[in-house]
This record gives C-alpha cells, sequence and structure tokens, in this order.
C-alpha cells in the first residue's frame, strides 16, 4: 500500500513509542534497504520535550 505513494518521505516520532519505533524502522529497510537516514531533531517550540526522531526514505 506504501507503494501507492512514490516519492520522498519523512516521518516523525518519538523515541519513547516503541512500535513506531521498530515498525518505521523496519519499513524503511524493506522499502530502500539502507538507503534511509534517521535523525534527531528539537520539537519546534517545545523545549520541554524529547527531541523527535525523523526517518527519510525514497519510493521509486
Amino acid at each position: 500500500m506504501i507503494s501507492r505513494h512514490p516519492g520522498p518521505w519523512k516521518v516523525a516520532f518519538q523515541d519513547s513509542n516503541t512500535a513506531a519505533v521498530a515498525f518505521w524502522r523496519r519499513v524503511a529497510t524493506e522499502i530502500a534497504g539502507d538507503a534511509w537516514t534517521e535523525e534527531r531533531r528539537p520539537v519546534p517550540n517545545r523545549p520541554d520535550v524529547p527531541p523527535e526522531v525523523w526517518i527519510s526514505f525514497t519510493i521509486a
């Protein structure tokens, strides 16, 4: 189903959401192999919450 939406993807989630961490890492690997990135970014205007994890990959 995700393959119906080709192009670049950027998905954000919190490290504490272990289900999302496992799901998006698995999806990115299945789709892009090792050609995906992960970075942590501060939540805009929310210094009181932990940084978000952003996964980026491209669907051909």
